[in-house]
């Protein structure tokens, strides 16, 4: 029984971490890839064509706010799915970012304009987006060779949402049984657990720190100027706040 105990909670913790990382990493390349690259692309494209129908006032906030919206987000998450599918998975998958780019235009265009104005703005975003998609696919191996797939491999596998659902099963089931087990004991694990994922979680930051610039040269051609590591600092902070709560509850419970 105690080496059950053992085992389970190391599971536990193999687990927990898994599952965090898998959407802490997921988050890192979203946000890194759409504001270094495609948001960039995306507001430039945007302002070919809304140019002429703002104020020259507005054109600094309707980018800003177009590369930090949450359809340009969404797109990023297509373009990364679409490139996944292509290149490992020999598709043939299209982008439908018709409803991204919709509500991209009437967020960001006070002014009426007319409904063939209006497609051809759709149009033309639509064709640049998609454009540099194909672009990147036919590039992607040439420029960085075979060992990238094993990387988008890796990265479809630790995003997918049926692996997070057997994860995050196993979490639970592993739980319910500790509990079953360890009774009030639970606690003082839960502790340990949380210092180690926190510890495990600013090491995977400083990893990502010092190797900032091989990641970028490596795997992004030199297109980052920074990896955006917001979420993964939201979660340390998450993580830490935890542990010290659990600490107190572990104290105050032995008094």
């Amino acid at each position: 029984m105690k080496y059950l105990k053992i085992i389970l909670k190391i599971l536990l913790t193999l687990l927990l971490i898994t599952i965090i990382i898998s959407f802490i990493f997921e988050n890192i390349v979203i946000e890194t890839f759409s504001q270094e690259i495609l948001a960039k692309k995306i507001s430039g494209y945007s302002l070919d064509e809304f140019i002429y129908d703002v104020d020259i006032d507005e054109l600094g906030k309707i980018e800003n706010d177009i590369r930090n919206s949450k359809e340009t987000k969404e797109i990023t998450k297509k373009f990364i799915n679409t490139i996944i599918d292509n290149v490992v998975y020999n598709k043939n998958k299209q982008m439908d970012l018709e409803k991204e780019i919709d509500l991209l235009i009437l967020q960001n265009i006070s002014q009426e304009i007319s409904e063939e104005k209006l497609n051809t703005i759709k149009e033309y975003i639509t064709e640049q987006i998609t454009n540099t998609e194909e672009r990147l696919e036919r590039n992607l191996l040439y420029s960085f060779g075979n060992d990238y797939l094993i990387i988008l491999k890796a990265y479809n596998i630790f995003t997918n949402i049926y692996f997070r659902i057997i994860v995050i099963s196993l979490c639970i089931v592993d739980i319910v049984v500790l509990i079953v087990l360890e009774k009030y004991k639970i606690l003082k694990y839960a502790k340990i657990c949380s210092s180690i994922i926190t510890i495990f979680s600013l090491i995977i930051l400083g990893i990502i720190t010092l190797m900032s610039n091989f990641i970028d040269q490596k795997l992004a051609g030199g297109w980052l100027q920074s990896i955006n590591v917001n979420s993964l600092i939201v979660a340390i902070i998450v993580e830490t706040i935890i542990t010290f709560l659990l600490f107190i509850i572990e104290k105050k419970k032995q008094k």
